[in-house]
């Protein structure tokens, strides 16, 4: 059988050191070897593809997609029995089982009805040698259905002053993907460059479009407008500028935008922590008054998790991240809030009409948000929380609950000028509304922060000359609660040892005067000063904004309503561009 008139929705992955990734992400393995190219089993092992990367997700291709001719193409070396499973919550069970003479054609080793199939799952296939061992070198999952529609998918990369990692991310989508014959005029690929420095050298042929910097909303807006504008393009997928993901990923998702029923579809992929890269940190979120990752911390190398990812009763999807968001044009009827970067993809996706699929194995690898926590990105984090659930007409309650969260864990963490930040936030959300025609750039903010921010900025620290104190005793709920967390007992003069993240462990830094947070992959960190008098004065502060919040919650809510249309337009874009 050939493969004249058939589509690969999915190629299967060999497992690679690219990203850090556990076999495990891969397939489930007993006695094989694997390199690059192909993976050799041997007698009496087993390779199964009951993994992210490999398993077929029916909620997608059934469900979401309407397709119902499914085949399997392998290509290797050797006698294989190769069996295909569907993985469900509660079980797995055997659909059908071939014994193949495997060589260096793909070759089909079944063909399935999806409409028939009973249950809901992951797909899967299996291979044993029948004699001492078999070689896997490739295949994957093809189908005879046509597309409903012919995507044209154009990637918008914007970057600012990363070259080393945007340069990488170029060859390889350009090796991989662009200089396929079989995307050729399907997939484009044009980089934002906010910076104005990647030289026509570096470009290697990639359409490279200086723009100011407008951070990643102006970057990625003018990524759009160039889609939209001066190109037939039907689809647009945002990415991070260091586009770290399997390219298969972008492939994959061009195939569902092809087949989906749904012409809204939009597809998102997770992201993992690149520092523990079987992690998820999310697939999917959801946004009430603050983003609320699907999934988080879910290790895709356990098999329960990975089902429940996919299978499970996960909350319904409202925004998709721009490390890898894909969407129809068509469907786009309001742009970006002029956030400069943070909260522009919530609004985004909240303000049009998708339809959001984040299926498995798609994803993106960057760092924790925890570890980038800093005075800036709390207050960009603060403002966009607040628009967002302005617009979305949130209870007063409710955003001044979220707000709260936000502070009182900067002020227990001691981080007094983060609480300025958050702050700072608030007056400039509560306060006039040209503030945003004004400061799409976010330059005059960012040179605040550099009179605002004097101790919160990471230098290198000699963790062994400073001795910090590692030992914490755990202390009652209630003891901490009532003491403010030792700030009213007598306290200890020397210094806490604290790994930096979103907020510090109250345990640690408990009756401490001085706190080191500390990055230790970099050996970087900061020291804080425990403060009673700007703790109080912090409290204080908190309960004025509170107030301020409550009295003008529906000033605003009417304030924000009627420049709806003023700060997210084409018009607007246009004009903040210079088109």
């Amino acid at each position: 059988m050939t493969l004249e008139n058939l589509t690969c929705i999915q190629n299967i992955l060999i497992p690679n050191k690219t990203f850090g990734s556990n076999p495990l992400k891969y397939l489930v393995s007993h006695l094989i070897s694997y390199s690059r190219d192909e993976i050799v089993i041997f007698a009496g092992g087993i390779a199964s593809f009951d993994s992210y990367y490999n398993a077929l997700s029916t909620p997608v291709w059934k469900e979401q997609c309407g397709l119902k001719c499914l085949e399997f193409f392998a290509k290797g070396r050797g006698r294989a029995a190769i069996k295909l499973f569907i993985a469900t919550l509660n079980a797995d069970y055997e659909l059908a089982n071939e014994t193949v003479e495997l060589n260096e054609n793909l070759q089909s080793i079944f063909e399935y009805d999806l409409s028939k199939l009973e249950h809901r799952g992951l797909l899967y296939i299996t291979i044993s040698p029948m004699e001492d061992k078999v070689i896997f070198s490739g295949g994957g999952w093809y189908t005879r259905e046509r597309p409903k529609r012919d995507v044209i998918l154009g990637i918008s990369i914007t970057h600012f002053n990363r070259k080393n990692y945007v340069l990488p991310a170029i060859q390889r989508v350009k090796e991989k993907i662009l200089d396929n014959p079989t995307y050729k005029d399907k997939i484009l690929f044009t980089v934002v460059d906010n910076s104005k420095n990647i030289s026509k050298d570096e470009a290697n042929g990639v359409n490279v479009i200086p723009n100011e910097n407008t951070g990643g909303s102006g970057g990625f807006m003018r990524g759009l407008l160039y889609y939209e504008n001066d190109t037939n393009a039907t689809h647009v997928l945002f990415m991070d500028d260091d586009a770290s993901c399997e390219t298969e990923s972008i492939t994959r998702a061009y195939w569902i935008l092809s087949y989906v029923i749904e012409n809204n579809s939009a597809v998102c992929g997770s992201l993992f922590i690149d520092d523990r890269p079987d992690f998820l940190i999310e697939k999917g979120a959801t946004f009430y008054t603050y983003g609320r990752p699907n999934c988080h911390n879910f290790n895709m190398t356990i098999r329960q998790n990975l089902l429940e990812s996919e299978l499970g009763n996960q909350p319904k999807i409202t925004y998709g991240a721009w490390w890898f968001f894909a969407f129809p044009i068509k469907h786009v009827k309001n742009y970006t809030f002029p956030f400069f970067v943070r909260g522009d993809d919530i609004f985004f996706s909240l303000f049009n009409d998708f339809n959001f699929i984040a299926p498995i194995g798609i994803a993106c690898y960057g760092e924790s948000f925890g570890t980038k926590t800093s005075p800036l990105t709390l207050y960009l984090d603060t403002r966009n929380n607040i628009v967002n659930s302005l617009y979305l007409k949130r209870p007063i309650n409710k955003i001044a609950r979220t707000y709260k969260r936000l502070y009182l864990s900067a002020l227990y963490s001691h981080k007094y000028e983060t609480v300025a930040a958050i702050r700072l936030s608030f007056k400039q959300v509560w306060g006039d509304i040209d503030f945003w025609f004004n400061n799409y750039d976010l330059s005059d903010v960012r040179k605040s922060f550099t009179e605002l921010v004097k101790v919160e900025k990471f230098s290198n620290i000699d963790i062994d000359k400073l001795a910090p104190v590692y030992e914490y005793k755990h202390r009652t709920k209630i003891i901490k609660k009532l003491s403010l967390n030792g700030l009213l007992f007598p306290m200890k003069n020397k210094i806490a040892y604290q790994e930096f993240s979103f907020c510090a462990n109250y345990d640690h830094i408990f009756g401490f005067k001085k706190i080191l947070y500390y990055k230790p992959n970099n050996k970087t960190g900061f020291i804080v000063k425990v403060s009673r008098v700007k703790f109080f004065k912090l409290i204080f502060c908190l309960y004025v904004d509170l107030f301020k919040m409550r009295l003008n919650y529906k000033t605003n809510i009417k304030k924000y309503k009627n420049n709806f249309g003023k700060l997210t337009s084409r018009d607007f874009w246009t004009k903040v561009l210079k088109l």
